[in-house]
């Protein structure tokens, strides 16, 4: 167990697994040759260095509970396992906290921080290959029950060009351990890094494609992905391993965001139903959604020939297997069906529909403690369009260095029909919780 993530979650540590790479699409043979390079310097690097490695709990939940990491977590951290969706659901409370009073003294207990460094390689088509260092996050968080029914979480965060982000939410939950009540106000994340599988967070460094781009290619401003921060309300009924969930939040202003500080452009809404489900004990289950919502061109809720309405509903659903003096395996893949009704005057001049999955599977190899991934996204654009598809092939390996230390490395090979560009980024990065 560990520290809370960007997304609301706790974050601690877990030893990684090993990978065995599946077959992929075929790529160029630049492409094939800098993956299987950057992989392999991974693995030789975590492998000569896991002898001194033990699976131990971190800040902060660490300290207050004295548990290890594997409390919450699987298969390595900040992914949470089927107590860790319990523990957030209910406000991070364990059953046995419900309805009694919490301890200010040590209230130290639940701060936490988390800083990341990569090394960067990128080469799109239509710019200069480049390698940089990066310094995507310094972070800090608090995260906890501040009374018998009501918990808070907030998150400060800056990075490596400088922007500073500060977000959070309250939350009040009432009713028994498995069947309550609850609701979340804030500045919070909507359903990626709150939902099951492939709508927690990630397991390697970037999240699908499928929830974290736009899916549409509408030629106005409906930028929406699952990905995103608004500032709205959430009411959630829990009963045992299910839970609904009903939000409405301000929505996107004209540039595609959802937490601006001006506020909201216009007195439209945007609303989200969804449902969780847990599986077993481990980490598996399902989520499906449903999202409604509406943003404008301009900056006047007056301007109705600037009015787009848009939808998407769909599913996540994932399965671990345990394999007997091997590890673990995991199946995960999403579906979104997207729709966007555009006025008149929009630059396409019509209605777009599009169609997107995505399919993973996840390799947790004990002994070595290696994870490997491999994810494979298509997201269809415009759907009466030809040559409107993206598709992405993500590959990587995570590994725990040290109790507060991991290391990941990843690749990703993007392809847009669309556009017409290729591109190409590997990662390596060191991240560190405290």
């Amino acid at each position: 167990m560990g520290v809370p993530t960007d997304r609301g979650e706790h974050v601690a540590i877990m030893k990684p697994h090993r990978v065995l790479l599946g077959p992929r699409p075929a790529l160029c043979e630049r492409a094939r040759v800098c993956c299987a390079v950057f992989l392999g310097a991974i693995v030789l690097v975590s492998a000569s260095l896991t002898n001194i490695t033990e699976s131990q709990a971190l800040p902060s939940w660490a300290r207050k509970y004295n548990a290890a990491c594997g409390m919450c977590h699987f298969p390595v951290y900040p992914r949470l396992n089927s107590f860790g969706q319990q523990f957030r659901r209910a406000g991070y409370r364990t059953p046995i906290e419900f309805g009694e009073p919490q301890d200010f003294t040590q209230v130290n207990e639940l701060f936490a921080g988390r800083i990341r460094a990569q090394f960067a390689y990128e080469n799109n088509e239509d710019e200069i290959e480049k390698t940089e260092f990066r310094f995507p996050e310094v972070a800090f968080y608090y995260s906890g029950a501040i009374s018998r029914n009501f918990s808070a979480w907030i998150h400060a965060t800056a990075n490596n060009s400088t922007n500073v982000d500060f977000h959070g939410h309250l939350q009040g939950v009432f009713g028994k351990p498995f069947n309550f009540f609850s609701f979340r106000v804030g500045k919070m994340h909507l359903l990626q890094q709150q939902g099951i599988g492939g709508f927690d967070l990630p397991t390697g460094l970037t999240t699908n494609a499928i929830n974290s781009v736009a899916l549409t290619q509408t030629g106005s401003p409906v930028l929406f992905n699952f990905d995103q921060r608004q500032i709205g309300l959430e009411l959630a009924y829990v009963r045992g391993p299910g839970q609904l969930r009903f939000q409405i939040t301000n929505g996107l202003d004209e540039t595609g965001s959802g937490t601006r500080s001006a506020g909201d452009i216009d007195p439209d809404k945007d609303y989200l139903i969804a449902y969780d489900h847990i599986l077993d004990d481990i980490a598996s289950g399902f989520t499906v959604f449903y999202y409604n919502g509406t943003t404008h061109g301009v900056a006047s809720p007056t301007a109705v020939d600037q009015e787009f309405n848009f939808w998407r509903v769909g599913f996540n659903v994932n399965k671990v297997f345990p394999i007997a003096d091997v590890g673990f395996l995991e199946f995960q893949g999403g579906y979104t069906r997207s729709h966007d009704n555009n006025p008149a005057s929009s630059t396409l001049g019509r209605d777009v529909d599009g169609n997107a999955y995505y399919v993973e599977s996840q390799q947790y190899i004990t002994g070595p403690e290696l994870i490997f991934y491999e994810r494979f996204s298509l997201i269809d654009l415009d759907l009466p369009q030809n040559d409107s598809r993206r598709k992405d092939v993500t590959v990587g390996v995570v590994t725990p260095l040290q109790t507060w230390l991991r290391a990941t490395a990843e690749y990703t090979f993007t392809e847009n029909d669309l556009t017409g560009i290729t591109d190409q980024l590997a990662l390596l990065e060191l991240q560190a919780t405290y």
